[in-house]
């Protein structure tokens, strides 16, 4: 008995401690001057949250599984109306509520899509395929080496990048979206004409007949690393080390330059702010303690097969 209870707590210590240390931590923070509803979508593993309103000036840390796939948008001019349907102008994901449901139907906003523990490393993409509706930056960090990885070209693949031009400012006029009068999003061409062409589906859903539209080169001009269409080729993912973690901004007023050394040093920096809730800091003191509670528990269970085999005797 006492000799499958030590399997038990070891297997089940392994996997608390390997919790805490693995996996990546994403801080989302809105710069912009209204509140926002930030959403995750989440695919294979989900976060304790789905859907959260941060203000004006507040940050919210959330620690991301070991492997897991997901995508991070912004909600605006959100309400709850008399009968309490909560619905938002731009990013609604109709669930009704501030929390989403496992599913998303896709509208005019401008959203990242990450990739953490793929093969052994994090990705992030940009996009603007549906439509644009807050600029938004994301900026890697890593604690134990800089933030660098070389592609076999030799050119650096983990780097700060965003869309931070207003693309509500360039839209054209058919793809503008308003309400009470004030222009809120960009919508796709896509999700407005539906064409099998400019949707790149059916006869044209290959790479040799998808091709950019005066739209996407819309996009593409103001946001060139960000992805505007199906099969679009402007090396838009870019990949970092395991467990890097991220700060996605919306509303940023400036696009760091990570490919500096400058940049290395200060990118480990907390954000600014009270009401900021950071888990980095946090991280080198769960992992001390989760090993500790481990050693604990195997000294316990020593003693009791000890005391055990004594009593045999």
């Amino acid at each position: 008995m006492a000799e499958g209870l030590l399997v038990i707590f070891i297997l089940a210590s392994h996997l608390f401690v390997s919790g805490v240390l693995s996996g990546s931590i994403l801080t989302i923070e809105n710069k912009c001057d209204q509140t926002i509803w930030p959403v995750i979508f989440s695919w294979q593993s989900n976060l304790s949250t789905s859907g959260f309103a941060l203000r004006a000036g507040e940050a919210r840390a959330l620690q991301a599984p070991s492997s897991w796939y997901d995508l991070i948008l912004a909600r605006t001019l959100c309400s709850t109306d008399t009968t309490g349907n909560f619905s938002c102008a731009t990013g609604d994901c109709q669930s009704g509520n501030v929390k989403c449901l496992w599913s998303y139907g896709w509208s005019a906003v401008t959203y990242v899509y990450f990739r953490i523990g793929d093969g052994g490393v994090n990705s992030y993409t940009i996009s603007v395929e549906y439509g644009y509706n807050l600029p938004l930056t994301v900026i890697p960090s890593h604690s134990s080496e800089q933030c660098r990885v070389k592609h076999s070209s030799g050119s650096e693949t983990c780097f700060a990048a965003g869309c931070m031009v207003d693309l509500n400012k360039t839209c054209p006029n058919d793809l503008d979206l308003f309400t009470g009068g004030k222009q809120i999003g960009c919508i796709s061409s896509c999700l407005k004409y539906g064409t099998r062409e400019i949707c790149c589906s059916h006869d044209f859903k290959s790479k040799q007949k998808c091709k950019p539209t005066m739209y996407t080169r819309n996009f593409e001009r103001d946001c060139p690393l960000a992805y505007s269409y199906l099969f679009n080729d402007n090396n838009s993912t870019l990949t970092c080390p395991d467990s890097t973690d991220f700060v996605v901004t919306f509303c940023p007023s400036s696009v760091p330059n990570i490919t500096s050394e400058e940049h290395n040093k200060n990118s480990m920096a907390p954000l600014a702010g009270p009401k900021h809730n950071s888990l980095r800091k946090f991280k080198p003191i769960l992992g001390s303690a989760a090993l500790a509670v481990f050693i604990i528990i195997i000294v316990v269970i020593v003693v009791m097969v000890k005391a055990k085999n004594a009593r045999k005797k």
